[in-house]
């Protein structure tokens, strides 16, 4: 697949000027701030700068799109998807530049290669809504201010904060380094209800795979065959990326926590376990069901079904504003333990979900209205051939919370019922 830069480097080679590209944005990066308006980011640096409260702090961009694409931290407070090596420097006692972009610098032999990256000026800060320089301006701004506020805000990507921080603490008597990491986190942790419409969408898509699946699922199908068909639901709704590699694990690789193979071909009176995320504007979804594929559950399966159903509705009878998500943990732990089969459940409750599929978050402070996660119990019997995981999401909202995937077929009679065509 072609890489972004890369064709828009083929387009502009291809005799499409500059007037033309620049009116549908899509000349030369980096693009518009996605998936929101420049102002929306503009409003959460506001927020977070005034947590820091004084100091500087540098964010910085990935060093690749390959594999997870943009850092998290930088795309919540930029909106910018397209560019690495950069950083963003926060400064809030700064009288002008209280909040600067540090592109990478321009190599023009390389983008004939991979694209146009647009000169520093009017058009650049119109799309970002920053003020933008280059990288290697960097550690000389970033020293110029610590002269005038002393504090570094250390917020995450250690190898790069530690060379530029440990430098210039070196060359400015009195900085200190303080550990901010929390701040970002705690941010995201609470989800805007225009992030919530997103994941809401990545959900539905998720969703379409799920009943995809339960519906065409075959015996004599291999493991691949079904993600295929699981993928191809989550494009046609309009979700073009996955939240994670997808899940589907048929008989005894139903027990593997994170099995990541596909190759096994699907035997009759197996269990299929499909754990699924389309990713939505950069946005992720979080699903798992288990069901039989002959379409109705045996009575074993059926057994430990009902069970891991019964720890995921008593830890969710728990969401409320101010919980801590260890007591939502204690009460699915208590059914399995009190059915004998503790041991058997292997991991941790659930996790957050937002512009990561295991987001950004504190499980140690109580719940917050706007946190969105999953509640994924799972009890795998590796010795009986299978294992079962029933993984949905929730929003905390200030009277309780929203179970968010209800809709998927979740119960015993909701899959059959879904299997058989109803």
């Amino acid at each position: 697949m072609m890489h972004r830069r890369a064709l828009l480097g083929s387009m502009a080679g291809a005799g499409v000027t500059l007037g033309q590209a620049h009116a549908q944005n899509v000349y030369g990066t980096p693009g518009p701030t996605r998936p929101f308006p420049p102002e929306v980011y503009r409003e959460r640096r506001r927020r977070l700068m005034e947590q820091m409260d004084g100091g500087v702090a540098v964010i910085y961009s990935a060093t690749t799109l390959e594999g997870e694409g943009q850092d998290p931290d930088f795309l919540y407070l930029t909106g910018v998807a397209d560019e690495v090596n950069a950083a963003l420097v926060l400064a809030p006692q700064e009288r002008l530049n209280k909040e600067t972009l540090f592109l990478a610098n321009r190599d023009p032999e390389n983008e004939r290669w991979e694209g146009v990256r647009l000169p520093v000026g009017e058009e650049v800060e119109r799309r970002t809504g920053l003020t933008v320089s280059r990288m290697s301006g960097l550690a000389g701004t970033v020293t110029a201010m610590a002269t005038r506020a002393p504090r570094l805000h250390y917020m995450g990507r250690t190898g790069p904060n530690r060379t530029l921080y440990q430098s210039v603490a070196g060359n400015v008597a009195g900085v200190g380094i303080e550990n901010s990491e929390g701040m970002i986190a705690w941010m995201r942790e609470v989800k805007e209800p225009r992030e919530v419409a997103l994941i809401r969408r990545a959900i539905a898509a998720t969703e379409r795979g799920h009943r995809a699946a339960m519906r065409q699922a075959r015996v004599g199908m291999h493991e691949y065959d079904v993600k295929d068909i699981i993928e191809s639901e989550f494009r046609a709704d309009g979700a073009r990326g996955l939240a994670f590699p997808s899940i589907v694990a048929a008989g005894q690789n139903s027990a593997v926590l994170h099995y990541p193979l596909d190759t096994n071909t699907i035997q009759t009176g197996e269990m299929l376990l499909c754990d699924l995320g389309a990713k939505y504007d950069y946005y992720c979804a979080d699903i798992t069901r288990t069901f039989p594929i002959s379409g109705r559950f045996n009575d074993e399966q059926r057994r430990i079904y009902e069970l891991v159903l019964a720890a995921q509705e008593a830890a969710a009878r728990r969401i409320r504003p101010g919980v801590y998500y260890s007591d939502l943990q204690a009460a699915a732990d208590a059914v399995f333990r009190e059915a004998g089969l503790i041991d058997a459940f292997w991991h941790g409750l659930g996790h957050f979900v937002g512009l990561e599929v295991h987001d950004a978050g504190d499980y140690e402070r109580p719940l917050p209205v706007g946190a969105c996660f999953t509640i994924e119990p799972g009890i795998y019997l590796p010795d009986r051939g299978f294992g079962v995981r029933i993984e949905d999401m929730y929003l905390v909202t200030r009277n309780g919370y929203e179970h968010m995937t209800a809709t998927v077929p979740r119960t015993v009679a909701e899959v059959e019922a879904w299997m058989a065509g109803g």
